[in-house]
């Protein structure tokens, strides 16, 4: 490790090097777990550690970057800090034996440059303190499983990271009435992503609901088991008529009631993919989801039957951005009975292919609608032609697929997934038919 003969590079070459090798480095173990991952991390950047003293100080910053955690607990106490003060991002995944040490190893440390704090399960037997790990530069904090820990912690929390970007927590029902979440969410307003998880459906209350809507700076909500309610939106705007719901939300998952859909949605302009399970069928949602010109992934689960009209559809045919388009019904275990009917109403290849055309970039396709009639005649052979780009296709009902042999091309050039409800019985022998897909 001498400098004697050895070439001085630049410091944003060397730099430009190690990060290379880092990141080289990370996709050769993507595909390993957690702590054999960063043993052969370690091992990759050794060669890089060991050309000399410069280059052994920033291999180290790199290796120590996000180390596994009970690595660093091994290390000798009075040099652990030495390590601690290079580390940007731990996890404590506390429902590991190898983790459960860490906390009491770290409880005198200090993590100057922490920027990401992940906790996951965290037992009723450890007393867990948080204060070594939290700091101004934390902006990304994720804590799951760890229900018997007093949401006063949450205070704590929004007050030692006042610059938090991504927050992931669980939001239970005790969550409902409690003043330490909803005082977290005024707080914390420079989240841009926000994750609420949970094992329950569960109702959004009006004052969360109206913290969430009024983000000016919230471009992601990811809480599909949340349910948004008509009264509670209503009462939302009715109580502050000023608020655009939304109005800087990129990617938004949640479970609403289909007459919400239109005020929840009415400044989320900038929306790009938009997942949602509508809990019943009374109202239109697609002329809402229409009036979004950046839409770029659409999801929608209908819980409740419905019959689907055409004319519907049409109300999305304006969304030339879009890649994934997914509509469906709630998906049956295999002892319970038959789903929510969702039927299409008065197709024909006419108007199908007049919708259909309108998506050029679509990538991926998941139908879930049933005919009303026997079987889909052409409606495959049409997606074909008029999305060239589909890589996967996935749709219910029973398909006549006796016209695909007669096309001299490929009907999906790039397809990589198909799944088809049903084929229709031939009334002839399928052993030399020959088909291209």
């Amino acid at each position: 490790m001498s400098n004697r003969g050895c070439p001085q590079l630049a410091t944003e070459i060397q730099l430009e090097i190690l990060e290379f090798l880092a990141e080289d480095a990370r996709h050769e173990v993507a595909e390993r777990q957690y702590d054999d991952a960063w043993r052969c991390y370690a091992r990759l950047l050794l060669p890089a550690i060991l050309v000399n003293r410069e280059w052994a100080l920033r291999g180290t910053d790199l290796l120590w970057r996000e180390p596994f955690t009970p690595a660093l607990a091994k290390i000798r106490s009075d040099r652990r800090q030495i390590y601690a003060d290079k580390v940007q991002s731990i996890g404590l995944y506390l429902y590991r034996a190898d983790h459960t040490g860490c906390p009491a190893a770290f409880a005198n440390l200090k993590f100057p440059k922490l920027k990401r704090l992940e906790i996951n399960s965290c037992p009723p037997w450890l007393m867990l303190d948080l204060r070594p790990y939290l700091s101004v530069s934390v902006t990304s904090f994720m804590m799951v499983e760890c229900r018997h820990l007093p949401r006063s912690v949450l205070d704590l929390i929004a007050f030692c990271c006042p610059k938090l970007r991504d927050v992931h927590v669980d939001y239970d029902r005790d969550d409902q009435r409690d003043e330490h979440f909803l005082k977290f969410l005024q707080k914390c307003r420079q989240v841009r992503e926000l994750t609420l998880g949970s094992e329950n459906d569960l109702s959004l209350p009006v004052d969360v609901l109206e913290n969430l809507v009024a983000g000016k700076q919230l471009q992601v909500l990811d809480a599909p088991r949340k349910f948004v309610s008509h009264h509670s939106i209503a009462t939302v705007l009715q109580q502050n008529p000023r608020i655009r719901p939304f109005r800087n939300i990129r990617n938004l998952f949640l479970s609403i009631e289909s007459k919400a859909l239109a005020p929840l949605l009415s400044a989320a302009e900038l929306l790009k993919e938009l997942q949602l399970t509508l809990t019943d069928s009374d109202h239109d949602v697609f002329g809402p989801i229409g009036c979004l010109p950046c839409l770029e992934t659409v999801d929608l689960c209908f819980s409740a039957p419905k019959r689907l009209a055409i004319q519907e559809l049409q109300a999305i045919s304006g969304l030339s951005r879009l890649k994934d388009l997914s509509i469906y019904r709630p998906t049956r275990g295999p002892y319970q009975e038959e789903g929510t009917l969702l039927v299409a109403e008065a197709w024909t290849d006419d108007v199908f292919r007049s919708w259909i055309c309108s998506y050029p970039e679509l990538r991926k396709l998941q139908f879930g609608v049933s005919p009303l009639a026997s079987h889909w005649i052409s409606e495959t052979r049409l997606i074909a032609e008029s999305c060239p780009k589909l890589t996967e296709l996935i749709m219910d009902g029973i398909h006549d697929i006796g016209a695909w042999k007669v096309s001299s091309q490929p009907l999906f050039p790039q397809l990589r997934a198909l799944e088809l409800g049903q084929i229709k019985p031939w009334p002839f022998s399928m052993r030399y038919a020959e088909f291209k897909c």
